[in-house]
């Protein structure tokens, strides 16, 4: 009106528009943790967005667990496969404040490697850490706090020039800068606000104080607390929980610690459903964080699964716990949580209940089973309760490691040249498998008490990949001590029969005098016409189903859809159950083929992408709802191709091995052959023996010293190889016979390298050793007759110069030196095996 009087002029008068100010950035911690306040992260992301106090919110994640492996990165929650620089979210105009929510707990924020993140940050803005631990557990995190009066100099000043103070009757302050420490409460923010828009001048909090240089870390006192009793350490933690944290505490002890399974506990016994609760119960000393699986092949992201176990109780914790929570509750939270992961298990089908697992349904335990943390805590709250309960608690504790058929070494004093047991699988967990097992100890119980005298002959049938030697492997690790010899012969290698000298020396060192041989992928012709005259077993696996009297057959049934999908997702947790059940189904539920699709997807980023691709790859149609695909004629040999494939992709120093061992025998080859044929050193060798088996396409013994490629697996290399890469194997192999037979032979007579001379044997008709003219192959040929014959192996010693008269004809020189050396060992009057009966003297006789 003044500008009107003086000059009477109507202009208008301009004043700036408000706007808004400052940026955020919300910069999350993703450390197991934080999964806890999943849904307190988005409520709080939310009230940042619709409060309208910020001219943008940006969301962004920070990988504390992955600071080892990846360094200090940020991730988009839109993109969490690419990594950003910290960098990215500095404004140097001073116009963007940075909010850290996190509970400190990761040990990249007590060795200081976070905190100097924060003071990059503070050099260009306010930067602030909201914490979400309640106020009285943020001593455990990894952060020294200390209480002081904050002055900025001007409103949104950078965090490293607010200048802070100790309170009155506080210590001296360390220098660096302070970085206030908020509770996730409208009082705390609202403080903060203040001080950040200039409405406070000043401002009495907790702060982290950043030095220049990071300072050592701070000492965990609840790790000095390791060797402390646990009945002192859960009286002592118990008068620092309030009553609703203990009784959470109670109950959680009846469950796996995964965070579904939590949540619903909690929300079941305690009115107070807030994260803080289940936190006191997680970061006050009763739980351990178990270890994640290591990021060094990429980005993880966060299992919801059943199985993402992510806390268990401390050693001790757990019993005692239970001693303070009646039975009626305890069966009430077991059934609670056991319906649920059951029927999460066996999704797409009837659920599983736990009035079926107590019932000891088969159906029930190998579902339960196929969780093997959730099986073991089960079975250790079952023995709490009551005795009776003992019979299932062993069926569920298990723990094997999973996986079919995977080989292992039989106890005793090692495998030497009389060893029946070389290439015995391990006792692996029977998915739905146990009524058959059950049958088999019925059908084998007669003679293995030694009641008979006629031999049991069973065959257990099924179709190549569906787990039959895992149960013939099962039977003989339960059953050993009821046979005075055991003997295992792998497919296509020729059986080693005891003897009755070998039953005397069983009952002398008080064994019974009853015999178990299991003959491995045999079929009717490759059964000895005659057995031991004993009482025995003769227990086949076979894919072949037409077997005449007297041998009694066992079909071997396929896995239940929802104990496959249980093999594939134990092998794949972030598989989800729909497409780990397409998977199995077009995988007819072989346990093999399971097994490689889950060593497949492994190989990859093993998301849901991954699963429909490999749907794709084996010729179905990945489209939910989608009808189903034309089935595989042979799904094992499909899905060896894609493995096999893979391996030559990404190992391709694994290639060599997988040629050579496909031109070998079928049994298993001693690494000291191969060790003589692979390029590089011992290390290269290692780890192309270890992707192998990864991949289930091959097994090792436990002393590494044995390595063996599996039928189908070969079948399927074989198909896809030239016939002169293969020629080209095979003469590298004849190669390594010849150098390996020479040092085993100077290398003394020790049991280990007895076994590997035995082990050469069926390796040396495929190679092409018995055809090769070249001397020293010959001789080699020669040497490991010899051999057999020095070890007392007559019969393999017999069958191997059979087949060298076959190929070399009764003139040859060194076929005369074996007819010696043969007929020295027989029995006079016998005729060898070049058609002479050697007299007295040993010297042959046409």
């Amino acid at each position: 009106m003044q500008h009107i009087a003086d000059t009477a002029l109507w202009l208008p008068v301009l004043r700036p528009a408000p706007s808004r100010w400052l940026d955020l950035a919300l910069v999350v911690d993703d450390s197991t943790s934080m999964l806890i306040w999943q849904e307190t992260v988005q409520e709080f992301l939310s009230v940042l967005v619709s409060v309208g106090a910020f001219r943008s919110v940006q969301h962004w994640i920070l990988p504390t667990e992955e600071v080892a492996a990846q360094g200090l990165v940020l991730r988009s929650p839109a993109g969490l496969d690419h990594n950003h620089s910290p960098m990215e979210i500095v404004d140097p105009t001073g116009r963007r404040v940075v909010l850290v929510l996190s509970d400190c707990i990761s040990p990249a924020w007590s060795d200081g490697t976070v905190l100097q993140l924060l003071r990059a940050w503070g050099r260009t803005g306010p930067v602030a850490l909201v914490q979400s631990l309640p106020r009285g557990l943020w001593e455990r995190s990894g952060l020294a706090l200390q209480a002081v009066r904050l002055y900025p100099p001007v409103p949104g000043a950078p965090s490293l020039l607010q200048r802070h103070e100790p309170l009155p009757g506080q210590r001296d302050l360390v220098h660096g800068m302070a970085v206030p420490v908020l509770e996730m409460t409208p009082h705390w923010l609202g403080q903060w606000a203040s001080l950040l828009s200039g409405e406070l001048p000043y401002w009495d909090t907790l702060v982290a104080a950043v030095p220049e240089r990071p300072n050592a870390p701070v000492v965990d006192m609840m790790r000095l607390r390791q060797e402390e009793p646990p009945e002192e350490r859960l009286e002592r933690i118990k008068r620092r929980l309030s009553p609703p944290a203990l009784r959470l505490a109670r109950h959680l002890a009846v469950v796996p610690l995964s965070l579904p399974v939590m949540r619903l506990v909690q929300n079941a016994v305690c009115r107070d459903s807030r994260p803080s609760v289940l936190t006191e119960v997680l970061f006050t000393g009763l739980v351990t964080r178990l270890p994640l699986a290591s990021p060094s092949d990429g980005p993880q992201r966060k299992p919801d699964a059943v199985g993402s176990v992510l806390f268990d109780f401390l050693p001790g914790m757990r019993e005692l716990l239970l001693s303070e929570i009646r039975r009626v509750e305890v069966l009430q939270t077991a059934s609670l949580v056991a319906d649920y992961v059951l029927g999460q298990l066996s999704t797409g089908h009837s659920p599983v209940t736990f009035a079926a697992l107590i019932a000891e349904g088969d159906e029930a335990v190998a579902v339960a089973r196929s969780e093997q943390h959730f099986a073991t805590v089960t079975a250790q709250v079952l023995r709490h309760l009551s005795g009776q309960y003992e019979s299932l608690a062993e069926r569920l504790d298990q723990r094997e490691t999973p996986g079919p058929d995977l080989v292992a070494s039989p106890t005793g004093d090692g495998a030497g040249s009389h060893d029946p047991l070389t290439g015995l699988p391990a006792s692996a967990p029977l998915l739905d498998r146990d009524g058959v097992l059950t049958e088999l100890r019925r059908a084998a119980h007669l003679a293995a008490t030694g009641e008979g005298t006629e031999t049991v002959r069973i065959v257990l049938v099924a179709r190549e990949g569906s787990g039959t030697s895992a149960v013939a492997a099962r039977y003989v690790a339960e059953h050993r001590a009821a046979y005075g010899h055991i003997g295992w012969t792998a497919a296509g290698t020729k059986p080693s029969l005891c003897t009755s000298s070998d039953l005397q020396e069983a009952v002398v060192q008080g064994r019974p005098a009853t015999w178990l041989l299991v003959m491995d992928g045999a079929r009717p012709e490759n059964v000895p016409p005659v057995l031991p005259s004993a009482p025995g077993v003769l227990l086949i696996t076979s894919a072949e189903d037409a077997w005449p009297e007297p041998y009694s057959t066992q079909p071997l049934p396929p896995l239940r859809p929802s104990a496959s999908m249980g093999l594939l997702r134990g092998l794949v947790p972030r598989l989800s159950p729909p497409v780990a059940l397409r998977i199995a189904t077009r995988l007819h539920d072989l346990p093999l083929a399971l097994a490689m699709a889950g060593g497949f997807l492994s190989e990859s980023d093993a998301t849901e992408e991954a699963g429909s691709a490999l749907l794709a790859a084996l010729g179905a149609d990945p489209t939910p709802g989608a009808p189903p695909a034309e089935p595989l004629a042979d799904p094992l040999l499909a899905m060896c191709d894609l493995v096999l494939e893979q391996i030559d992709l990404r190992h391709p120093q694994a290639a060599p091995l997988l040629d050579l061992l496909a031109v070998l025998g079928p049994g298993p080859a001693p690494m000291a052959l191969l060790r003589h044929v692979l390029p590089g050193g011992h290390g290269e060798i290692e780890a192309a023996v270890r992707a192998l088996a990864a991949a289930f396409v091959a097994q090792p013994s436990p002393d590494q010293d044995l390595f063996s490629l599996r039928s189908s697996a070969r079948r399927a290399r074989l198909q896809n190889m030239e016939a002169h890469r293969a020629d080209t194997a095979r003469r590298q192999a004849r190669t390594a016979l010849v150098n390996c037979v020479a040092a085993l032979a100077l290398g003394g007579d020790g049991a280990d390298r007895r076994r590997d001379r035995v082990a050469l044997t069926c390796h040396l008709l495929p190679i092409g050793a018995l055809t090769d003219p070249d001397p020293s192959v010959r001789a080699a040929v020669v040497g490991q007759v010899r051999f057999l014959v020095e070890c007392g192996d007559l019969p393999a010693a017999r069958d191997l110069a059979a087949d060298v008269l076959t190929h070399w004809g009764p003139d040859d020189p060194l076929v005369v030196e074996l007819a010696a050396m043969v007929g020295a060992q027989e029995e006079p009057g016998t005729v060898d095996p070049f058609g002479r009966v050697p007299d007295e003297t040993g010297e042959g006789r046409p």
